[in-house]
């Protein structure tokens, strides 16, 4: 049996691959549109010209010349058609730094107030921002746009200011709430960038940084990649948090990376930090090839060749495992939702290929996956419940027609604190049959981990979140994209 068949339907990769590729390509398409998607209006001159870009996925409402028919006061100069998510016609004055969707889809309007005050009403809302412009209030101006659009707003900032301090704050201020701002960053705004921050600037980032990591003169630093993400040597973005990094790299697209490298703190060009808020980004931009001594740590999916060479060899019992925990689960409290039979499927999925990883032996993988089917059958409730592993533990001796006493330890003790298991399975065990319930011990309370997932990363939203860091085995830390596609794809069935 392929690993394919293990979870909800035979496409489960296939699914979960588009699942990141759609959901990649979504949020690229919807926030990422530069200048050079826009299509001016003056390249419209002829139906032909309509016809021609309409193949293309624009929706061409009017030519050049028909424009002042319909909006005289509107300059035609500044219009431009966009296509993908974003279809429409904007007006974009790149000179003053002007962006405005004009809510105009082909010939369709949406109207605010009525098809008689359009143009006036249009008119007003360009003329506000062209007063922000002139009074330097820039954050106006690029609430309006596209990511992609505000770096390239960048250059024409530039232009404006100059590389002065406002520049700075305001690309920083932009940088923080986008998310693909520095994709096509200009060599030109990067050379700016080390200019224009003030000392007064200076001083305040080192303050930040001084409350977390001290005097250390060297940071350890992450960064979360996949396919489509700017290549690590030409990024800002990197992160001293774990956790950030693999929800960048899990969240878009296959092939999933994470970066590691040292870098000076001097070299810290701003340092963003999470501030205790959920979901906030604790983020340090630097200059592209400050962080030094790179490593790659590559993730793993359903997809993998290392996933499926491991899975070939359990498939089997991994189906036995999976019918038996339907089966005790049958009477489960309906009150479980965070710790029911398929939160239990999916340990017993990952446990597995932890414990193949490990190389253990037939018997040990056996009272691995009890333990796995097993940890949490005692539960009542999903909140904290410290003797759950003990109930289960009994459960478990009442109920398995060949008790395994390893197993029965597991799943006690898998909730229990540290130092309390420790002394507990060097009370019941020695030699071979201590190292072997140390070990699937181990690899239970990373499956268990991983499955975190469910609830998100720790620190990204979710305080009951999968916390990388406290993952025991290295293999382990490269699994989190499988457990995502677990969460999406395990089931109690074919």
């Amino acid at each position: 049996m392929c690993i394919c068949c293990t979870l909800k339907c035979s496409s489960f990769k296939n699914m979960n691959q588009n699942c990141f590729n759609n959901i990649g390509d979504i949020i690229a398409d919807a926030n990422y549109i530069t200048e050079k998607a826009l299509l001016p209006l003056s390249a419209i001159r002829t139906e032909s010209d309509k016809t021609r870009y309409e193949k293309k996925g624009y929706l061409i409402g009017y030519t050049y010349d028909e424009w002042p028919e319909k909006y005289p006061q509107i300059p035609r100069d500044n219009v431009y058609y966009v296509c993908g998510l974003n279809v429409g016609t904007v007006y974009y004055d790149k000179k003053n730094v002007v962006y405005l969707d004009l809510r105009i889809y082909g010939r369709e309007m949406l109207s605010l107030s009525g098809t008689e005050n359009y143009e006036e009403t249009m008119l007003r809302a360009i003329h506000k921002q062209e007063e922000h412009s002139r009074k330097g209030e820039y954050g106006h101006l690029f609430l309006a746009m596209p990511d992609g659009i505000r770096m390239d707003a960048m250059n024409h900032l530039l232009d404006l200011e100059g590389p002065t301090e406002r520049f700075y704050g305001n690309f920083m201020a932009q940088y923080a709430t986008s998310n693909f701002l520095c994709k096509n960053i200009s060599k030109r705004v990067l050379n700016a960038l080390g200019k224009s921050k003030s000392d007064k600037q200076k001083a305040a980032t080192q303050e930040r940084l001084e409350l977390l990591y001290g005097d250390k003169p060297v940071i350890t630093v992450y960064r979360g990649e996949a396919d489509g993400s700017t290549d690590y040597q030409k990024a800002m973005s990197w992160t001293p948090d774990i956790n950030v990094a693999y929800f960048f790299a899990t969240r878009l697209g296959k092939n999933a990376k994470i970066r590691i490298g040292k870098l000076y703190r001097k070299d810290v060009l701003e340092y963003f930090p999470a501030d205790g808020d959920e979901g906030a980004e604790e983020e340090i931009i630097t200059m592209p090839g400050k962080v030094k001594n790179v490593r790659t740590e590559y993730l793993l999916d359903a997809d993998s060749e290392d996933v499926l060479r491991l899975a070939v060899g359990f498939m089997e019992r991994y189906t036995f495992w999976r019918d038996e925990t339907a089966r005790l689960h049958e009477d489960a409290d309906n009150s479980l939702n965070a710790h029911d039979a398929l939160h239990a499927v999916r340990v017993l999925f990952l446990s597995m290929v932890l414990g193949a990883h490990e190389k253990l032996r037939p018997e040990e993988m056996e009272a691995l996956c009890a333990a796995a089917v097993y940890h949490d059958i005692g539960r009542t409730h999903d909140g904290d419940e410290l003797d759950h592993g003990r109930a289960g533990a009994e459960y478990y001796h009442n109920e398995a027609t060949d008790v395994s006493p390893i197993a029965e330890a597991v799943i006690e003790l898998h909730c229990a604190e540290k130092e309390a298991v420790e002394r507990e399975l060097a009370r019941r065990f020695s030699g071979r049959d201590l190292e072997s319930a140390q070990k699937i011990l181990r690899v239970l309370e990373d499956a268990d981990a991983l499955d975190r997932v469910r609830f998100g990363l720790f620190g990204m939203g979710s305080r009951d979140g999968l916390d990388v860091r406290r993952l025991q085995c290295d293999f382990a830390r490269k699994l989190v994209p499988l457990a995502m596609q677990c969460l999406r794809g395990l089931s109690l069935g074919d």
